[in-house]
């Protein structure tokens, strides 16, 4: 089964997804973190993230260097074991800034959303994948951050087609888009 938890930043997405997993003692779920602290106030979030889901999980710190998100699902769920991926937004943000072009960003992003997607065809295990929703305000005069929402949206819909359930957050309240 594999849900897509959407919402804003501090919509309560987090809890919620990490919600879906209090039933579960043994074995412990996984934890499949893709942040980096690029600035204290980054490390500050996800000190207060790593505090909250406190020893219920068995964190896997995502490297972006060394590893492929795809292996590194595969991996768990050949465990038989349940997953929480967070956050598909700092995931693709990664591949957004490390590219060397646009045409670079583009490729790179496409590639590791594909393979993704992909993947996820192939997982016999529970996941809920979290993402923020970004395309609610605005559009930026920001040519990346147009980027960044354009491809986080075609991701979201990737996502939300394959899910066999999808939530919104919104102020901590749950608003089911999708069940099976």
């Amino acid at each position: 089964m594999i849900s897509l938890v959407l919402g804003g930043i501090r919509s309560g997405k987090s809890r919620w997804a990490e919600q879906q997993f209090a039933d579960l003692t043994e074995p412990k779920p996984v934890y499949i973190a893709t942040a980096l602290a690029s600035d204290q106030e980054m490390a500050q979030r996800i000190a207060h993230h790593q505090q909250t889901r406190q020893s219920r999980f068995e964190t896997h710190e995502f490297d972006f260097e060394n590893e492929n998100l795809g292996e590194v699902l595969e991996c768990y769920a050949g465990q038989g074991r349940r997953i929480l991926l967070e956050c598909m937004s700092t995931w693709l943000g990664w591949w957004l800034c490390r590219s060397t072009s646009p045409e670079q960003q583009v490729t790179d992003i496409q590639q590791q959303s594909t393979a993704l997607l992909e993947c996820l065809e192939r997982l016999d295990s529970e996941i809920v994948i979290v993402s923020n929703e970004v395309g609610l305000g605005l559009v930026s005069d920001n040519a990346m951050a147009r980027l960044f929402a354009d491809e986080l949206g075609r991701l979201n819909q990737a996502l939300a087609a394959k899910a066999d359930r999808v939530v919104f957050i919104s102020a901590g309240l749950p608003l089911i888009l999708k069940e099976p």
